[in-house]
């Protein structure tokens, strides 16, 4: 059957709207139909996937047909753009978007490209790959972001790279903290702190993908990650941002409309490492943007969306342990919601509600205690059935103590229900295990073994919206109290007796949350000790230089040398 001829949706048979898209750079490869001049998909019909089959051969092409649901294939070309020889057959590429507005198919089948669209970037990748995977030390480029002096001096520390050199004996394995003895001053750095493999790799991509395309609009499509610094420079050197971290369109001055509006697919958007959720991407996708060799999404985000699926798979009904404002939440409960039901907790007094809503015993009470979390759940999630049987994921970047606690409530929770003998059926208990990142465990285990040494002042570093960060402040706080101080870099630290502290907005009754606060800083002592630690965010030049402002407070005969420091780190 012709795609010239309309069809209604009722009459059609999949035998007669097998579909196959050739693809290429987020865009489809079409021609006009020579009777009604509408754009058609390359192969159309019963003989679609034999036309399809032959044409690659011809081409000697080795891509494949993916069978996207019964009657859909895709094929991603290698090839970025479209090949000279199907250009010379009068074939064209252009955005999805148009392809809808002109096509003549069925609107089933458009509807069917649509819920399948997702899939382009993404086609050739199995179960078991990551989008973009931690590169080894070896493939590193940190001189991409360290091109002058204002990069070197957020991006290098001589102090943090002599700290990770020594105290890093493995990756993932907290040892004793790092002592600098700068004799008025003495600091104690946990052995693992600041950037991730995960943020390296979006930094990277980000800096690569602007001095690879002078010219070109490039833009993020939210925050790279949680450091207005780095963010900042990234801007100064021409990067742009489709929407804040809170997912509201950004402006363009010149036009007065949001950036959405005017992108073209000859503009570039990185995806952050927090991820992205399926709906952004699919707006871009179908724009024409080439999204998967600018997707920096870290690989472990992606792991918990993995875990997501399995456990979707399996029956379960997802419980995600984060805040359903963050990025990554969103991105985690965008891929979990295509495969089971699921709601999103922000703690264990939220755990503890969502326990209520399971004992309840009837389904009027279900749906009445279950009312605070529809905003956070699934379209159509059913109290009365899609509790029975759970599995937990995380926002990588919570605290893990407070995630155990959560899980362990649940087993609690369900085996008060269903009894002790069936727990294993309704909590999937493989996620005991956790799907926290482990760069994020490991930042908490080292600064663990430093919070029972005796200091003046224990100093987080990281952004304002860094959750990360504000896990490890937690920490400092439970042991420090008022001598723990979240800020954002050495211009929080006004004087030796003041430091402007960032209350983090985290619980909603505080009236002061986040906004900053004027603390009194280090007490009037000869010799003062501080514990200073940054989050996964956080630039090691930033560290480095709020020493140098704490050193800068005493008088210069009692402050030694960076080298001489130094020379003694063991």
């Amino acid at each position: 059957m012709s795609s010239d001829q309309p069809v209604q949706p009722a009459q059609i048979s999949v035998e007669e709207t097998t579909v196959c898209l050739f693809l290429g750079n987020s865009k489809i490869v079409t021609r006009r139909g020579k009777n009604c001049g509408k754009l058609k998909p390359f192969a159309f019909g019963e003989e679609a996937v034999a036309q399809a089959s032959k044409t690659l051969r011809a081409m000697g092409r080795e891509e494949r047909l993916v069978s996207i649901e019964e009657g859909l294939f895709f094929v991603a070309l290698d090839d970025m753009e479209l090949p000279p020889d199907m250009a010379e057959g009068g074939w064209l590429a252009t955005s999805l978007r148009e392809f809808y507005k002109e096509t003549k198919l069925p609107e089933l089948c458009v509807a069917r490209l649509r819920a399948n669209a997702i899939r382009v970037p993404y086609l050739y990748l199995n179960a078991n790959d990551y989008i973009y995977r931690f590169r080894a030390e070896k493939e590193r480029n940190r001189k991409v972001y360290q091109v002058d002096d204002t990069s070197v001096a957020l991006y290098h520390s001589a102090l943090c790279d002599a700290i990770k050199a020594v105290k890093r004996a493995k990756e993932r394995s907290a040892t004793s903290p790092a002592r600098l003895d700068f004799g008025a001053a003495e600091y104690l750095l946990p052995s693992h702190f600041g950037f991730c493999l995960g943020v390296q790799n979006a930094i990277e991509r980000a800096y690569e993908t602007l001095a690879a395309n002078p010219g070109k609009r490039v833009f993020m499509l939210s925050e790279l990650i949680h450091n207005p610094f780095v963010n900042q420079d990234l801007q100064e050197r021409g990067l742009k941002y489709l929407q804040s971290d809170k997912g509201v369109p950004v402006i363009e001055e010149a036009t007065g409309l949001p950036y959405w509006e005017g992108l073209s697919d000859q503009d570039i958007v990185i995806i952050p490492a927090f991820g992205a959720r399926d709906e952004d991407k699919l707006r871009l996708i179908e724009r024409g943007l080439p999204i998967r060799q600018y997707d920096a999404t870290c690989m472990l985000v992606e792991k918990v969306w993995k875990a997501a699926r399995r456990y979707g798979q399996q029956g379960y009904t997802i419980v995600i342990h984060g805040k359903a404002e963050h990025e990554e939440t969103k991105a985690t409960f965008s891929n979990s919601a295509k495969y089971a039901p699921s709601v999103v907790i922000r703690d264990m007094k939220e755990a503890a509600q969502l326990g209520e809503v399971i004992l309840a015993e009837t389904k009027e009470d279900k749906q009445r205690l279950f009312a605070p979390f529809v905003s956070r759940a699934s379209v159509g999630f059913d109290p009365s059935k899609d509790l029975d049987r759970l599995a937990l994921v995380n926002q990588t970047t919570l605290l893990r103590n407070e995630t155990l606690k959560i899980i362990a409530y649940l087993e609690e929770t369900l085996t008060a229900a269903y009894g002790e003998a069936h727990i294993t059926e309704h909590l999937a208990m493989s996620s005991k295990g956790d799907t926290l990142c482990y760069a994020t465990q490991v930042n908490q285990d080292a600064l663990a073994k430093a919070l029972d040494e005796d200091i003046d002042a224990a100093i987080v570093v990281g952004g304002k919206n860094s959750s990360n960060t504000f896990q490890l402040f937690r920490l400092c706080q439970e042991r420090f109290g008022d001598r723990a101080f979240y800020i954002q870099s050495e211009g929080n630290i006004r004087s030796k007796s003041e430091v402007e502290h960032f209350i983090f907005p985290y619980d909603p009754k505080n009236p002061k949350q986040g906004g900053m606060e004027t603390r009194p800083f280090l007490p009037e002592k000869e010799r003062v000790r501080v514990l200073v630690t940054g989050g996964a965010s956080c630039p090691d030049g930033i560290l480095q230089q709020i020493i140098a402002r704490i050193n800068g407070f005493f008088p210069e005969d009692r402050v030694r040398s960076v080298e001489s420091v130094l020379a003694e780190i063991e």
